[in-house]
């Protein structure tokens, strides 16, 4: 299959919440070492994730989710390596693991440790997650434009090359960004709100934005985003967000954002060894070989680049 890059898992933090479960090598998670070497060239985004319910100060917190990267790293070594640019993830022949944020608030309204962020290679952040933090609203507050600092994140990210991510922001916020951004920019795990109407997946208009602009929307494996019926996920549901999002925004805004690890539910596609069983689908649903590559890597990594 061709090589795939997924924007979004959350196994960092999984394995930080419940270590029985294993480590990177070998988990009874979704993704790990392992299952990412039977599908091949794998480059999997880890998100450092922060819920704030569950910490007091999301950067110590985030500086931990950041040792256990390395760690697991070092220790797995070279059976998967870090990557940091578009460059390193095609010369990659190993399962490859690019670093990213979850959740704003990670910085506690500091924007100087963005440069912190980069340094330990962190090449996409998203400005929320389900709670309002320094810099804007999520998604569940509708209309709400980003705060003033979250505007200046977005212009302090662009100089530093992390890609902004507007999952999980609020449909203001994606404007926000949208009027101030100056680069692609993406949604690293959302879906088709046409499709179905959930506030974390994206508004047809959203869609021909994001097209317009050059950035990418990460299919998003979560049933409750891919179909009312919250117990099931079947591909044609997937299939049929994709071609939404297409005919919405172009084939180059199509991405994979699993969210591996951060997802419950009746899944199609249980972990990230399973991803041929979506390829062969959307091809017999009558997508050319060009689309689904674009989809699989190239347009990703088009953003990265940029």
């Amino acid at each position: 299959m061709y090589p795939f890059l997924d924007l979004h898992c959350d196994t960092l933090y999984a394995l930080n919440k419940n270590p029985l479960a294993g480590n990177l090598l070998s988990n009874t998670l979704q993704v790990d070492i392992e299952r990412m070497e039977n599908v091949g060239a794998v480059t999997s985004c880890f998100a450092i994730f922060v819920d704030m319910d569950e910490s007091p100060s999301p950067w110590d917190k985030a500086c931990d989710l950041h040792d256990l990267f390395l760690s697991s790293l070092a220790k797995y070594s070279p059976r998967i390596r870090q990557v940091r640019t578009s460059r390193d993830i095609l010369l990659s022949a190993t399962p490859a693991a690019l670093l990213t944020c979850e959740e704003g608030q990670i910085v506690e309204g500091d924007l100087s440790r963005l440069a912190i962020l980069k340094d330990w290679g962190v090449r996409m952040a998203s400005l929320t997650w389900n709670h309002e933090n320094d810099l804007g609203y999520p998604h569940t507050y509708s209309d709400k434009p980003l705060k003033d600092l979250g505007i200046e994140a977005v212009s302090e990210m662009e100089r530093l090359g992390i890609v902004v991510d507007v999952s999980h922001l609020s449909d203001g916020g994606f404007f926000s960004v949208l009027e101030h951004a100056k680069k692609p920019f993406v949604a690293s795990h959302s879906n088709s709100r046409w499709c179905t109407p959930d506030s974390r997946n994206l508004s047809d208009e959203m869609l021909r934005s994001l097209g317009d602009v050059g950035g990418v929307v990460g299919l998003n494996f979560f049933p409750s985003f891919l179909s009312s019926d919250r117990e099931e996920n079947p591909i044609a549901n997937m299939v049929r967000h994709v071609r939404h999002m297409r005919n919405m925004g172009g084939s180059g805004i199509l991405a994979i954002g699993t969210d591996f690890d951060g997802i419950v539910g009746t899944l199609a596609i249980a972990d990230i060894s399973g991803m041929e069983k979506l390829w062969y689908a959307l091809l017999d649903a009558g997508f050319s070989n060009s689309e689904l590559e674009g989809m699989w890597q190239k347009n990703a990594l088009r953003v990265l680049s940029a």
